[in-house]
């Protein structure tokens, strides 16, 4: 893995899943040496827009500069699990465009010269013990009412190999490259 585009969700996910009762969740999937922790403690909820892999860092990473960001939303769909990697489960949010994010997808494929991922999702949670998983879906299930409007607060650029790294920040404010 190299570098992940992602649309950062603003506040209001964080605060609907916590009124839900939902703790102590590791939103980050298992991957061999992956520091889980570190990682979920870097990477805010969010949906992957983009991604590549080492080999093609020197193209896109110029490219990243050229990213311009403008507020725009999506919304939350629907719960679901899904098996994820290493043996366990991911408890997410299907997500669909809402207003602003299409012309934002579609200003990123311009600069870097490739669609978008198309399936969309937020991961609220990851554990190995499904018990726990089914028992957090439940708990969103009957707290949550869908579909809700979430605002996109901006885009980040992460390395994703250990140690996971915010590389750019990507607001309203301005492109940010983060140095390390």
């Amino acid at each position: 893995m190299g570098h992940k585009l992602v649309a950062v969700l603003g506040h209001e996910l964080p605060r609907l899943i916590l009124t839900a009762g939902v703790i102590n969740n590791n939103k980050i999937p298992f991957r061999p040496f992956l520091d889980r922790e570190a990682a979920n403690n870097i990477m805010p909820y969010h949906t992957t827009l983009f991604q590549w892999d080492k080999q093609q860092d020197i193209f896109y990473l110029q490219k990243m500069a050229d990213l311009t960001f403008k507020p725009c939303k999506v919304i939350a769909e629907e719960f679901a699990i899904m098996n994820s990697t290493g043996y366990s489960y991911l408890l997410f949010v299907r997500v669909t465009p809402g207003e602003g994010f299409q012309e934002l997808c579609q200003s990123i494929s311009e600069v870097t010269g490739r669609p978008l991922e198309t399936y969309l999702r937020v991961s609220l949670s990851c554990s190995k013990d499904q018990k726990q998983i089914r028992e957090q879906y439940k708990a969103l299930t009957k707290t949550i009412r869908l579909p809700v409007e979430l605002p996109i607060r901006g885009l980040e650029l992460f390395h994703i190999w250990d140690p996971i790294k915010r590389v750019r920040s990507i607001t309203e404010a301005g492109n940010l490259l983060i140095p390390d």
